[in-house]
């Protein structure tokens, strides 16, 4: 995934129930260190105006359209 790419997700936004779709456009990211490992970020455009930080290993984060 890179910048440009537009792509969709899944998240529980109330912490139960059913998961709320989401999409949006990368606009940046970024490499987070931990004690165990690195993990891509990416600061995605929501289509709501929102940007919103989404890490690489979200089960259900998917490429809609690539980028050129």
């Amino acid at each position: 995934m890179k910048v440009g790419d537009l792509i969709k997700w899944t998240w529980y936004l109330d912490g139960v129930g059913t998961p709320t779709k989401l999409s949006g456009i990368i606009v940046n990211s970024r490499v987070a260190k931990t004690d165990r490992e690195k993990v891509m970020i990416y600061s995605v455009l929501c289509d709501d105006g929102r940007v919103d930080d989404v890490r690489e290993d979200v089960p259900t984060l998917e490429v809609i359209n690539e980028s050129r």
